[in-house]
């Protein structure tokens, strides 16, 4: 997997109390700091921990002068014990992302001991009602650092948060632009920039070929061994392997040459003019061995959502670009289809071929190699996009089935048992929701079920989600707003 560097999300620890609780007695402190350092371990961040309670004002402002100093990304403020709503300003004022963190008492009778969850409902209210605009974005938790309750809403954050760092400091790579009237893919690259961070660098289409020329003879041929090695079936010609590996090699020295986190690259018809070739597997192999996103067709923003993908996976380069092919109305699915450019870790037990390219050079002499051929295999899938400059994001939970019918050759799979948002939709309301919403047309998918993280990065980033537009009989009008 190529690497890029990355700076780890670094995660503040703060315990706050009133003396006249038991928070000491009840080892708040270290038991808090003891379980978020196991976590850290495990979820690759770095934790900062203040280790002394605070309990005043003048201890407040110490803390928070010394997590501001030490750059932060999120900072987790524990109510110890209920607490004065006093040492909050200040704390509050360090990063714009903060987590109140409350935890239960040992006895639910007696003099009560700790009184937490008050304080996690009097400082949720002070950022509301008191803080508002100038106060920081939040989410509450409860329980012990080893408590389901609090380890499964706090991963979500964690990935969600580093998956967000990670776009913050990260290019892509933008080769020959778009496609020929791919004018839905246009997008605003300061607008992008300023929401999520991510630069958009732009590489003339001589770029890739003088690389794509220059590669070593040698180099390529022991690609396409790999190449050969890991197909069912080869059934283009060894020339289009060699320049298919070329370009693989190419892509991958331009990436690692400007750190790019991502590519989105024309793949017609300047290949096909320059070159004389189908990109298409080139891109698969490197988002399967190289852990890479690269989108088709020069889409940017399907580059982006790709890239967040793979940030939130535990799988590396488990994301892929698609098409909205066929629907099967009989049995609520829906055909995800692209011309042959999947990774080869999404294919059922027949594997990956390696082919011609199905559409391009067609009613004509030429033939164009080469692209991947493969059927998925039944798995859940998150299909996801970042539109309309990244004001938007698309969250689809989805099922993959295979079935006897097959699909059209290329890259593809049936999906169903749909959920947008994390609800259930069927198949006419979200293909109605796609359409009348004037969704770009691609769609990025990774594998697994991304749903939570994805609608937490939304959260995090003020960032709408689309919603339901259930499919009428009547013309329904939906103005698509942007913010340019």
């Amino acid at each position: 997997m190529m690497q890029r560097d990355r700076q780890r999300l670094k995660i503040g620890y703060v315990g706050v109390a009133f003396t006249s609780y038991f928070a000491e007695e009840h080892n708040q402190y270290n038991r808090a700091i003891e379980g978020l350092q196991r976590l850290a371990e495990q979820l690759d961040f770095e934790l900062a921990p203040i280790t002394y309670p605070v309990t005043d004002l003048a201890l407040a402002e110490k803390a928070a002068g010394e997590l501001s100093a030490g750059n932060i990304d999120y900072l987790m403020i524990q109510c110890a014990t209920v607490a004065s709503g006093e040492l909050l300003p200040p704390l509050a004022a360090i990063v714009s992302r903060i987590g109140i963190w409350g935890t239960p008492d040992p006895n639910q009778e007696g003099p009560i001991k700790i009184h937490s969850l008050v304080a996690v409902n009097h400082y949720a209210s002070i950022i509301k009602r008191y803080l508002r605009e100038s106060g920081p974005t939040f989410k509450w938790f409860f329980g012990h650092a080893d408590d389901d309750d609090f380890v499964a809403p706090f991963t979500v954050t964690v990935r969600a948060l580093r998956a967000i760092k990670a776009m913050s400091t990260a290019s892509i790579g933008w080769i020959g632009g778009n496609s020929p009237g791919f004018y839905n893919m246009n997008f605003d690259a300061e607008v992008v920039q300023d929401r999520l961070g991510t630069r958009v660098v732009a590489h003339d289409f001589s770029e890739i070929v003088e690389r794509t020329v220059a590669v070593d003879e040698s180099e390529a041929r022991s690609v396409v061994a790999d190449l050969t090695a890991a197909a069912t079936e080869v059934s283009t010609s060894e020339t289009f392997m060699e320049k298919g590996a070329r370009l693989y090699l190419a892509l991958k020295a331009i990436a690692e040459a400007d750190e790019h986190a991502a590519l989105a690259v024309q793949c017609w018809p300047k290949f096909q003019d320059v070159l004389g070739i189908a990109p298409c597997m080139a891109y698969s192999w490197l988002g399967s061995e190289d852990g890479f996103a690269v989108s088709c067709e020069g889409d940017v923003p399907g580059a982006l959502s790709m890239l967040l993908l793979n940030e939130l996976s535990d799988r590396p380069g488990s994301s892929t670009l698609l098409d909205m092919t066929a629907l099967d109305p009989a049995t609520g699915s829906l055909l995800m289809w692209h011309c042959g450019v999947t990774p080869r870790h999404f294919a059922n037990d027949d594997g990956i071929r390696w082919v011609d390219h199905t559409t391009l050079g067609r009613k004509s002499p030429l033939t164009f190699g080469v692209a991947g051929d493969q059927v998925f295999a039944a798995q859940d899938v998150t299909i996801a996009y970042i539109g309309n400059d990244a004001k938007d994001l698309l969250i689809v939970r989805a099922r993959i089935e295979e079935r006897d019918v097959k699909g059209f050759d290329g890259t593809r799979g049936w999906f169903t048992a749909f959920e947008l948002n994390g609800e259930p939709i069927d198949l006419d309301d979200l293909v109605n929701t796609l359409i009348v919403s004037g969704h770009e047309h691609h769609y990025a998918v990774a594998q697994g079920d991304l749903t939570d993280e994805l609608l937490e990065v939304a959260a995090w980033l003020g960032m709408s989600t689309v919603d339901r537009i259930p499919r009428k009989n009547y013309l329904q009008r939906l103005e698509v707003v942007s913010l340019r």
